[in-house]
């Protein structure tokens, strides 16, 4: 009987610690399953907080955040509209080009090579895979000549392609006399429709204001100065003209302040063109015109919509002399392969034939022909000999 009742209780012992060891089991797991919940939590909230903290810090709406690596936000029918506005676009770039700066080669986090900085912080970066000089906090910077004297000409066009992204900031482009003064400049707001320019800062102040339409994404900013004259547009719209300044520019600079150890401004495609001559007087002249602001997307031959300035005088022209009959020719740079650079010539060609006769000009008159990479008028070595290269002439037939 003892011998039975021993057993029971070493069993009901034994029972009792197994039931306590799983018990002690059961409640491990659950702290560590609920542990393991709460540090999720924990990650869920802090990612919630970091992406509060960085759509307030950027501006971003319905948290799409934008930087130097992402898409920019479009909006087509805002940019629909914007190109249909082109129509009236009278902008025309300088002749002869004295600085461009594709940025092509240049490495990314790297100070843009064909810039010398002033003040503040200047990289490459990239948008949509293509290089672009990123302004970071407070900076100036300024083309990189090879003659340390060189000095604007008489007459110049200047042209460059901004990404606004919605960030807080401004930026703005500062003509110097010879003493290194600011006698004028362009002010724009990347958070606002807001465009200034202002003229005879040493002397008499002056200013000028207007908007424009600052959709999220690329923005075309170009200006020419006409020995004592000034005409800026940002995209279609002339928002200053400005017919007398009492000083001559000499020297430029570009400038952004945003916030600190921050991009706040993008820009790329940067051209200054020297003077500019009618067509007219160049066809009379050569019997051909040569283009350099009919410009197309990369690798493609859809027309940018700035071109129209160009088309616009070509248009008028063959309106007011009906006799007059092109061979539209198109050339492109060495760089990538030759035989798709002679289909790309063609095509681009043939666009610009299409626009025209979609404008009103009988086909009739007008004739397409590409020659790639075959003609070239300058070095391929420079940015500047490539940007000579790449171009549209206008034939007399």
């Amino acid at each position: 009987m003892k011998k039975y009742l021993i057993i029971t209780l070493i069993l009901f012992s034994a029972n009792l610690n197994s039931q306590s060891i799983i018990q002690r089991v059961g409640n491990r797991v659950k702290e560590k399953v609920e542990q393991k919940i709460e540090n999720k939590a924990d990650e869920a909230t802090d990612k919630i907080i970091d992406k509060t903290e960085n759509s307030v810090k950027k501006g971003a709406k319905k948290n799409n955040e934008i930087s130097s690596t992402d898409k920019p936000v479009q909006n087509s029918e805002m940019q629909q509209n914007s190109q249909l506005s082109y129509s009236k676009y009278d902008f025309v770039p300088g002749a002869e080009v004295i600085f461009e700066d594709d940025l092509k080669n240049e490495q990314k986090g790297e100070f843009p090579s064909r810039w010398d900085l002033i003040e503040g912080s200047a990289e490459i970066a990239q948008i949509d895979g293509e290089n672009v000089i990123a302004f970071v906090g407070y900076t100036y910077i300024t083309p990189l000549f090879k003659e340390k004297t060189f000095l604007l000409p008489d007459e110049f066009t200047l042209e460059f392609d901004l990404f606004l992204d919605g960030n807080e900031g401004e930026s703005a482009v500062e003509f110097l006399n010879a003493n290194g003064d600011v006698i004028a400049n362009s002010l724009f707001w990347k958070d606002n429709q807001r465009f200034l320019f202002n003229w005879n800062l040493t002397s008499e102040e002056r200013s000028a204001e207007d908007t424009f339409d600052n959709f999220p994404g690329w923005h075309h900013y170009a200006l020419s100065f006409n020995k004592r004259a000034f005409k800026v547009y940002m995209d279609a719209k002339r928002v200053a003209n400005i017919p007398n300044v009492t000083e001559r520019p000499v020297k430029l600079r570009l400038f952004a302040r945003g916030e600190e150890d921050k991009s706040s401004f993008h820009i790329k495609n940067i051209r200054l063109a020297k003077g500019a001559v009618p067509l007219y007087d160049k066809l009379m002249t050569n019997g051909r015109i040569i283009t350099y602001g009919i410009t197309f997307d990369t690798g493609k031959s859809t027309i940018k919509p700035h071109s129209m300035g160009v088309i616009n005088e070509i248009f008028a022209m063959l309106q007011k002399y009906p006799e007059l009959k092109f061979s539209v020719e198109g050339h492109t740079d060495n760089t990538g392969n030759a035989s798709l650079n002679q289909t790309l010539s063609e095509s681009r060609a043939k666009a610009v034939c299409e626009k025209l006769v979609e404008m009103g000009i009988s086909s009739d008159r007008l004739s397409s022909k590409g020659y790639g990479m075959s003609n070239p008028i300058d070095s391929n070595q420079t940015s500047e000999g490539r940007a000579k290269n790449r171009r549209v002439e206008f034939v007399k037939r």
